[in-house]
């Protein structure tokens, strides 16, 4: 999870990875009655380690098995927290597969997670290159871009990525964040309630939108998106500070 001013963005992993399909093997004797069945399982991080390790270091998995089961350990090690170890084992699965797409997204994200953003942007462009279709791919690597203060090349990624679906609405949000950051505001407000009509609970676009108002001057549109942000969410810090300043009486009249 990385968070841009006040506004939550999604790193999105594709967590979604397929199980170690294989025919049927006869095991050796191992702690798990079944590491195929283990290593896939996601809910489990833990387990999923043990079992992805046993295939890793097995004499019988093949080559596949191999290179699935390093990147579904390496998700289950980020799931855990254990973000070097994360991208130690998709490097190691890129290194068996360096064409396996699923790794050099994950990677990116994890390279996202800690802050790695040269390395980051390479995975993803990558990833990109082998399949331009990919809106996530864009979407992260804006991130990256963003974080990096390269905001027009951010607003480029996000828009790319608005073209593919634009029925994500936290793609407006990030592009409507990265507008603001390069201070076009009318855009940024147009990205921010093209969000909200697709989400309208969406709780860092109403607060973006309503500072933006506020800046603007029009306060009772933003004391109506603040006012909404803090229904859809009592415990928003940054809703709450902005929605106190109207008891304020340098507020009062406005």
């Amino acid at each position: 999870m990385l968070r841009i001013d006040a506004v939550s963005v999604s790193t999105i992993v594709c967590l979604t990875e397929v199980a170690l399909v294989a025919a049927l093997l006869l095991f050796p004797a191992s702690v798990s009655a079944n590491p195929l069945d283990d290593c896939a399982r996601k809910s489990e991080p833990e387990v999923a380690v043990a079992g992805c390790s046993e295939i890793i270091r097995s004499a019988w998995a093949t080559d596949e098995q191999q290179v699935l089961a390093l990147n579904n350990r390496a998700n289950a090690h980020a799931a855990l927290g254990r973000l070097t170890d994360a991208i130690d084992d998709y490097s190691r699965a890129l290194a068996l597969d360096p064409d396996y797409i699923n790794a050099l997204y994950n990677r990116g994200a994890t390279y996202l997670d800690v802050g790695s953003l040269d390395a980051a942007i390479v995975d993803f462009s990558a990833v990109i290159v082998r399949d331009p279709s990919r809106w996530a791919a864009y979407n992260n690597r804006g991130l990256a871009f963003l974080k990096a203060g390269r905001h027009d090349a951010a607003v480029a990624d996000f828009s790319r990525a608005i073209e593919i679906d634009a029925s994500v609405a936290f793609l407006f949000n990030n592009r409507g964040v990265a507008w603001r950051r390069i201070g076009a505001r009318g855009r940024a407000i147009e990205d921010f309630s093209a969000a909200i009509a697709l989400l309208p609970d969406y709780v860092a676009a109403l607060n973006s939108r309503g500072e933006l108002y506020l800046e603007d001057g029009t306060p009772l549109l933003a004391h109506a998106d603040f006012t909404k942000a803090l229904g859809a969410d009592p415990t928003h810090v940054a809703v709450r500070r902005n929605l106190s300043a109207f008891d304020k009486p340098d507020m009062a009249g406005k």
